[in-house]
């Protein structure tokens, strides 16, 4: 628990020095629930929203008398304007826009990557919140979602990821979508 608290704390510190908003997805499960809950609470200065991302169904607990869980929370920090719920630079128009988007899960892209982000749920960030031309940066890079998204949207991305299996998977990925681009 500690180890994944000062990865999270660590990555999160960056992102809110090198960015104005940080969109930053949990899922809330038996090893992580008191990191991020800890994690809440360091950085409840720059908390500025919480979006609930319902994905439609649960898939059943590992655990018996453990709530399945249908949801994952994205965590909204801004760097700059934190204390208004107000998105200064946001482009959705006033009561257009909820804090609980109901987004199915994608089938995964890769063997063994299971917790693929939907393009749709991408797009709904970078579509209400940057504008063309953007830089959009993904530390948990994956399969390449995001910098997908972000080309579809003209927006620019940099992107990290550890597994080379990803890696490989994402760079294709990009290319293909660069090629039809």
């Amino acid at each position: 628990i500690d180890e994944f608290y000062d990865l999270h704390k660590g990555i999160i510190s960056e992102l809110l020095r090198t960015s104005k908003l940080v969109f930053y997805n949990i899922q809330i499960v038996t090893g992580s629930k008191r990191a991020f809950f800890k994690i809440i609470g360091k950085f409840n200065e720059y908390l500025k929203d919480i979006i609930i991302w319902d994905k439609g169904y649960a898939q059943p607990a590992m655990q018996k008398q453990v709530l399945n869980r249908r949801s994952e929370l994205i965590l909204v920090f801004d760097s700059q304007y934190p204390i208004s719920r107000q998105f200064k630079d946001a482009v959705f128009e006033r009561g257009k826009l909820d804090d609980v988007w109901q987004i199915s899960r994608e089938k995964k892209k890769t063997k063994g990557h299971g917790a693929v982000f939907p393009e749709e749920l991408v797009y709904n960030i970078l579509d209400n919140f940057t504008k063309e031309g953007d830089i959009i940066y993904d530390p948990f890079m994956g399969t390449g979602t995001t910098a997908v998204v972000a080309m579809k949207m003209k927006r620019n991305f940099i992107g990290s990821e550890i597994d080379k299996n990803y890696i490989e998977f994402a760079n294709k990925r990009i290319n293909s979508e660069s090629n039809t681009l």
